[in-house]
């Protein structure tokens, strides 16, 4: 086989997306950061959507992101209270699934045509995710712990230092597995 031409597109758009959604970040005290970010995400949508079509865990990722952004509206709607706290521990494991489908089925396109470093990357950058996600979960519950909570700081700064490696790592293996599936 030559390659995964759709697949390739998709997680071309998908690293565009991610640009994008970081510069809607950056940007959000400008006013402009909210369309940054719509943009990025109707970009990353269509980007799963395309890839889709060269291994169905796309799709899945893609039924999983759809459902994530009802759960982090309803949340927004919800605010500070239990029920929104729960949906947004649900959002948070939701995210994670989309990026395991998503360097899951990667790894198995890059896999079928020898690219087992590159599948290697995909999976190192799950594994950095999960494991961010479950210390962020436990660093959550030390909330309810009026005296204990302050132990979740250097936690939380810890965590947001792994985080942004792992997005860094995410955005690298976005861009290099889009050009080996070509």
């Amino acid at each position: 086989m030559d390659g995964y031409p759709q697949a390739a597109k998709g997680l071309g758009k998908m690293f565009l997306a991610e640009i994008l959604m970081m510069v809607g970040v950056l940007t959000i005290l400008l006013g402009i950061g909210v369309i940054f970010s719509l943009v990025g995400q109707v970009v990353y949508l269509m980007g799963l959507y395309q890839a889709r079509q060269d291994n169905p865990l796309y799709g899945s990722a893609f039924s999983l992101t759809i459902v994530g952004l009802v759960v982090r509206f309803l949340t927004g709607l919800l605010g500070w209270s239990l029920l929104g706290s729960l949906l947004d521990l649900l959002a948070s494991i939701l995210s994670f699934g989309v990026l395991y489908l998503i360097c899951s089925a990667t790894g198995m396109l890059l896999a079928s045509l020898g690219q087992g470093g590159l599948a290697r990357l995909g999976h190192t950058v799950w594994t950095v995710n999960l494991a961010c996600t479950l210390v962020g979960m436990a660093l959550s519950l030390l909330v309810i712990f009026p005296v204990i909570n302050l132990l979740m700081i250097p936690g939380v700064v810890l965590i947001a230092l792994a985080e942004l490696v792992g997005g860094v790592l995410f955005l690298i293996f976005l861009y290099k597995a889009s050009k080996a599936l070509a």
